[in-house]
């Protein structure tokens, strides 16, 4: 994301913005969500209730150092009243550490590549994020047991 002054800061303000129901406007800086969001896209996000995410969503959300990402949720589990997460960036092969309900500021909900607007929330939007969301699955599943496979044979 695009701040100025320490992540922690800019976080609080995203925070602010977002728990007062506007939608917050940024541009991406990462490239984990590569090659759906390389970097310098606008992006709108708005606060979205844990029990509305779906497979596939974009998700901001805080990590274990309190820094904000924009990953992929892969999966969604609930137990009891709890919701966690597990989010994946699209370039990276190794899931994040599951995501709690309440480390989840928002959900990506438009995307804009210069002239190009896309409403992530459209039916077809949808389709295609929960598509990539099980193929993130497998992808890592995959990797994990050929590494695993890889070490028997060495």
């Amino acid at each position: 994301m695009l701040h100025r002054g320490s992540p922690f800061e800019a976080l609080s303000l995203f925070q602010d913005i977002l728990s007062s129901g506007m939608f917050l406007r940024v541009r991406v800086t990462g490239r984990s969500m590569s090659p759906f969001l390389t970097g310098g896209e606008i992006i709108m996000i708005k606060k979205t209730p844990a029990s509305c995410l779906r497979k596939g969503d974009l998700v901001f959300f805080k990590n274990l150092d309190g820094h904000p990402v924009i990953h992929r949720i892969v999966k969604k589990q609930k137990r009891g009243d709890d919701i966690t997460f597990q989010t994946r960036g699209d370039a990276l092969i190794g899931f994040d550490g599951p995501v709690r309900e309440e480390e989840i500021l928002g959900k990506v909900c438009v995307v804009e590549k210069g002239e190009e607007h896309y409403n992530l929330e459209a039916p077809h939007w949808r389709c295609a994020n929960y598509l990539r969301a099980i193929i993130n699955l497998y992808e890592s599943r995959l990797y994990s047991r050929l590494s695993v496979f890889k070490k028997l044979l060495t």
